[in-house]
């Protein structure tokens, strides 16, 4: 991942590899339904992240502006990137091209511009309300 990944595309390819796709033995991603964007949804993100993809890599999360935004906005708590970061015991990258119905955690080294390296090492959420 670097400033040249197209995270549009890189999304499209993630959203694709379900693990829980039909008649599949293959690696796939793991994704999750997400009811809104807050701590506590990327915490049930992570925990799943870690209990069903065994990564061991140092996971990160990715975020649109807009996602970050609305984070430090709805938690009183929270004033900036790096307060998230405490609070969710992980690193957080915001990406202006980062769709706004996507939350992505994965470890850097599983994605090479927009292919998927590492299936394993990532996880996706999927905003249902922002």
């Amino acid at each position: 991942m670097d400033s040249s990944t197209d995270f549009e595309e890189l999304t499209s390819r993630v959203r694709t590899q379900s693990s829980d796709a039909a008649g599949s033995d293959t690696e796939r991603v793991t994704i999750r339904s997400l009811e809104s964007v807050e701590p506590d949804s990327l915490a049930i993100l992570l925990e799943t992240a870690e209990s069903e993809g065994g990564t061991s890599g140092e996971l990160v999360f990715v975020l649109s502006r807009a996602n970050a935004e609305l984070l430090t906005e709805r938690e009183f708590e929270i004033d900036d990137r790096e307060e998230l970061e405490e609070r969710l015991g992980r690193p957080v990258r915001v990406e202006a091209g980062m769709p706004d119905d996507t939350i992505l955690l994965l470890s850097p080294d599983a994605v090479d511009d927009e292919e998927i390296v590492d299936p394993e090492a990532i996880a996706c959420g999927i905003l249902g309300d922002r």
